[in-house]
């Protein structure tokens, strides 16, 4: 039997010693790092696929999946570096935290948004419009021009 049997625990200073050999000195201090020529790296898999038959926008960094063209609300938005565009959903994306800023529209309560496969902040989520005239906006996402690609089915 290679290592301890189940009613015989290690004790604490050979937990990071050899499991098969009981002669084998016990190693004191943190393993050694990994060979240099060994480098695991994560596929690139997207958290969601939107439909092929529907034009949509992706990261322009990774082209991860990020929204739906029948989910564009508006193109006339400004973003902290150029144009955006108001979307009604997303997709692959991750919020911060909340924050109250001063907008061009006035207060709102609103979170960066980041792309979750190459984390690229793309833009912000709007949690909390305190103006009356900005209540539709609770709820959507701005991304912005330069973060995105038009994918699939432009012609």
């Amino acid at each position: 039997m290679c290592g301890p049997g189940p009613d015989s625990p290690l004790p604490p200073r050979q937990a990071l010693g050899s499991l098969c050999s009981p002669w084998a000195a016990p190693r004191v201090g943190p393993l050694p790092p990994a060979p240099a020529m060994v480098r695991i790296s994560k596929p690139k898999t997207f958290q969601a696929y939107l439909d092929d038959c529907h034009r949509r926008y992706s990261c322009a960094h990774c082209r991860a999946h990020l929204a739906n063209h029948d989910d564009l609300i508006s193109k006339s938005f400004q973003g902290s570096q150029g144009r955006a565009y108001l979307f009604n959903s997303v997709v692959n994306v991750g919020c911060g935290p909340a924050e109250e800023r001063v907008l061009l529209t006035g207060l709102h309560a609103v979170a960066d948004i980041h792309c979750e496969n190459c984390k690229t902040t793309l833009g912000w989520k709007y949690e909390q419009a305190f103006e009356s005239s900005q209540k539709y906006k609770e709820g959507k996402y701005i991304i912005e021009l330069n973060h995105m690609i038009k994918d699939n089915g432009w012609d």
